[in-house]
């Protein structure tokens, strides 16, 4: 479905990515794990088109995608709040919607159907800035699939809230999946990717180590613990 071939970005003399490659397959949840500073968060903005890769590929369905083209397919949701925040829910929801192209009446249908599936309907009227961490980082997965993207990707929607708010956030993120969206997880949350992956990717210095089932790695280190299977990958290297 989306193959990220080669990818390498420099910034200056300083190699960001070093030939990242790596797939993800129609209807599948991948988590995109690694240590900070190990070029994640670079390759999620090229992905989605917010930086520009200095050689390599982006393809979808086989062809490769230019820069411009991406977030047609690709929805993003940030770790910081990518709303308004003196905008009710409804109405960021129906201005993004309108931003990608979907018409006022069937950005409002959309927007209902969204706000119900991430449970944030109740406070459709309510201003953004009045949400809770957790309620904030679900707004921002409802505006990333405004324009029904194929893919969503998810950058650490869990940071920053409390336990109850994580669970349902993770709660959330299974449905979204069930309705066929292909997740990319970018996250810190070993335990809950044994979970919820089924594959993950590791990257360490701006490079892919690895790129199998969360099973997978535990057997390459002989570890029962994916947390210590996953110490144990970064620190080989």
């Amino acid at each position: 479905m989306l193959e990220v071939k080669n990818l390498v970005k420099m910034f200056g003399d300083f190699t960001a990515l070093d030939n990242v490659s790596f797939n993800l397959k129609e209807g599948e949840l991948v988590s995109l794990l690694g240590t900070n500073g190990c070029g994640k968060t670079t390759t999620i903005k090229i992905i989605v088109g917010f930086l520009e890769e200095t050689s390599g590929q982006i393809k979808y369905n086989g062809k490769q995608m230019l820069q411009t083209d991406r977030s047609r397919v690709i929805g993003w949701a940030p770790q910081d709040d990518s709303f308004f925040g003196n905008l009710t829910l409804m109405e960021n929801m129906v201005y993004f919607g309108n931003l990608n192209d979907v018409e006022r009446s069937e950005a409002k249908k959309r927007a209902e159907e969204l706000l119900k599936l991430l449970k944030l309907f109740h406070k459709q009227k309510t201003l953004a800035k009045d949400l809770s961490g957790g309620m904030k980082r679900r707004l921002n997965m409802a505006i990333a699939m405004m324009h029904n993207p194929k893919i969503l990707i998810l950058d650490e929607p869990e940071a920053g809230v409390d336990p109850m708010s994580r669970v349902t956030l993770w709660e959330v993120v299974k449905e979204v999946k069930k309705k066929g969206t292909t997740i990319l997880l970018v996250t810190h949350n070993l335990i809950e990717t044994e979970h919820l992956a089924d594959r993950i990717i590791i990257m360490d210095a701006g490079k892919v180590i690895f790129e199998d089932t969360p099973k997978k790695l535990k057997s390459r280190y002989k570890e029962r613990n994916i947390e210590n299977a996953f110490k144990r990958s970064v620190e080989k290297r």
